[in-house]
């Protein structure tokens, strides 16, 4: 009986001592796939160093507007910065290629050249290399339009001013004296446009026109410019020009004019100064008018023919022979609007411009924009 005892003692101290050791196994077993046992957790995962390849825009005039700034490279990652002069700026993640980043206007107050770079924060990260964002100090503003077309009483007027310099937007008023009844000045565009109100007499209205730019402070630029209102009957045809003379011909300047090639067979003829050696461009917009709000339309048939004449005015021909310079479709077959440009001006005097259809035909709706620029 004593040994039967024993026995069962014996067994249970082994049952309880098997059952240790396995306990002992599954902790230790535990412990090593939780990365105990005296092992070093996994490294955090490194963010990598970004590179950057190109920036959009790259310049700026002095006093502008805030803008965005369009950053092209690689290795970009949510947490990227776009960096100005080494200053984070709001920065909006794109893609790992590409981020955006909001630049005030304080960063172009005035002319520099600051840095641009991208910064990853740590783990790993880094600072790409820089590119240099050119900020231009704005140049004068100078309005370029001189002459301004005549016309008579219940036309239709239409010419947009050009100015070069300051900081865009321009603005335009007028800052003396009156437009002839009927027109205004639209202050975005520099578009002089209505019905001119009829007169009884021949009646130039002078006016002094201002350009305004959008710095903080604004520069400003005027111009005293004219336009004379012929009494009824006292508008002569745009249709011919006589040898140093403007007779007979609209005399303009840097611009961009609205007329249209009416009635059939009509030749329209423009007439400006130049100097020898400037570079003038002349261009027709009439396949690319949007006269009706809808882009997708064409709004006026007229295909364009575009002739650059001495001052001798030689007879019109279709094949441009007896021009300095002539075009008929900037792209020939897709684009049948005309181009010449940058021409450059043989000697100082006068030019004509002449425009017509290239099939000889016309009619009200065959309305175009002629712009001009290089003039005197």
């Amino acid at each position: 009986m004593d040994q039967i005892v024993s026995s069962a003692i014996t067994t249970r101290r082994d049952y309880r001592a098997a059952g240790a050791f396995a306990s002992a196994a599954l902790l230790a077993l535990l412990v090593a796939s939780c990365g105990g046992g005296g092992s070093s957790p996994p490294p955090p995962t490194q963010n990598p160093v970004p590179v950057l390849s190109s920036i959009s825009p790259t310049s700026a005039t002095a006093g502008g507007a805030a803008f965005t700034l369009t950053v092209n490279g690689s290795s970009f990652i949510s947490s990227s910065q776009v960096r100005w002069n080494g200053v984070a700026r709001t920065t909006t993640f794109v893609s790992t290629a590409q981020l955006t980043a909001a630049i005030p206007a304080s960063d172009i107050a005035t002319a520099g050249s600051p840095s641009v770079t991208v910064f990853n924060p740590t783990p790993g990260g880094g600072t790409s290399g820089a590119m240099t964002f050119t900020i231009a100090a704005p140049s004068p503003i100078a309005i370029l339009s001189s002459q301004l077309p005549d016309t008579t009483g219940g036309r239709d007027y239409n010419f947009t001013l050009a100015a070069t310099g300051g900081v865009p937007l321009l603005t335009w008023s007028i800052s003396a004296g009156a437009l002839p009844g009927g027109l205004a000045i639209n202050a975005t565009s520099g578009q002089i446009s209505g019905t001119v109100t009829a007169v009884g007499s021949d009646t130039t209205a002078n006016f002094t026109v201002r350009a305004a730019d959008s710095a903080s402070t604004p520069n400003t630029a005027t111009r005293a410019l004219s336009i004379v209102v012929h009494a009824a009957g006292n508008l002569g045809r745009n249709d011919a020009c006589t040898a140093d003379t403007t007779a007979g011909t609209t005399q303009i300047s840097n611009g961009r004019i609205r007329a249209s090639i009416s009635p059939y067979g009509d030749v329209d003829v423009y007439s400006f100064h130049g100097t020898a050696g400037h570079q003038v461009t002349i261009e027709i917009f009439a396949q690319r008018l949007d006269l009706d709000g809808n882009p997708s339309t064409r709004d006026s048939q007229l295909d364009s023919v575009l002739e650059l004449l001495d001052h001798t005015c030689p007879a019109a021909t279709l094949n441009g022979t007896s021009a300095l310079a002539w075009n008929d479709d900037i792209t020939t077959g897709t684009l049948q609007d005309s181009r010449i440009q940058n021409f450059t001006l043989p000697y100082t005097g006068l030019y004509f411009i002449r425009v017509r259809d290239f099939r000889g035909d016309g009619r009200p709706d065959f309305i175009y924009d002629l712009s001009l620029s290089g003039a005197d």
